[in-house]
């Protein structure tokens, strides 16, 4: 069934406020309300059990946003702003496990949504996926979702961020052939850039032509 414009304009605008009146809730400390009209959006809005998108595995939950080709947004928003609201219930209860579940799950389906999008990503998707990152901070961040920041960083011209995450990863896998290539391309990639487009990324092309030389060397290049 296809929906007008305007029938999904009014959805989200709807979903705004009750993310904003979640938030008050959240404020005032008033957790069995909040937790109550958490579960009660997850079933209308995306047809799922809060445990099971829980105990999903993410590959999953990003096939259920229709992320098969390019990204709807739309669907995807929903499905991350719900977890991020999860996260930060379970970290207000001190249940910082899970709340550390619900920003990995968030993360890793609102990247690939933004990552998919085939004209470049909207500011409020960035300030999303940025505050996000915030959140990240305070915990460690697993291989599989370091490689979807690294990939999100270039996307957006962040390539000093992109190079801190391509670090991250290297020092998890050292000899990564793989992983060291796709260093070697993303600092190739760079180099197409213009001065000016480095600086603003926050890399130099010295210090560009640098890290590349230092990834060909690890593989032997001469």
């Amino acid at each position: 069934m296809r929906y007008s414009q305007d029938y999904i304009k009014r959805m989200i605008e709807q979903f705004g406020e009750f993310l904003l009146a979640l938030k008050q809730l959240l404020t005032e400390d008033r957790r069995a309300e909040a937790r109550e009209q958490l579960d009660l959006a997850y079933r209308e809005l995306l047809g799922m059990e809060p445990q099971f998108v829980r105990d999903a595995p993410d590959d999953y939950l990003i096939l259920a946003t229709g992320l098969t080709q390019v990204g709807d947004m739309n669907k995807s928003v929903v499905l991350g702003d719900l977890l991020i609201a999860d996260g930060d219930w379970h970290a207000l209860a001190g249940e910082y496990d899970l709340a550390q579940t619900c920003y990995l799950k968030a993360a890793n389906v609102l990247i690939e949504a933004l990552l998919r999008q085939p004209f470049g990503a909207a500011k409020s998707d960035v300030e999303r996926v940025d505050a996000l990152v915030e959140k990240l901070e305070h915990f460690d961040v697993p291989f599989e979702t370091r490689e979807r920041l690294f990939r999100y960083h270039e996307r957006v011209n962040r390539f000093a961020d992109a190079e801190d995450d391509l670090y991250h990863l290297l020092e998890a896998a050292p000899d990564d052939p793989a992983l060291i290539e796709a260093g070697i391309a993303f600092y190739e990639r760079l180099l197409q850039r213009k001065d000016h487009e480095l600086l603003l990324g926050g890399l130099p092309r010295d210090e560009v032509e640098a890290g590349l030389a230092e990834l060909e060397a690890r593989l032997g290049y001469t």
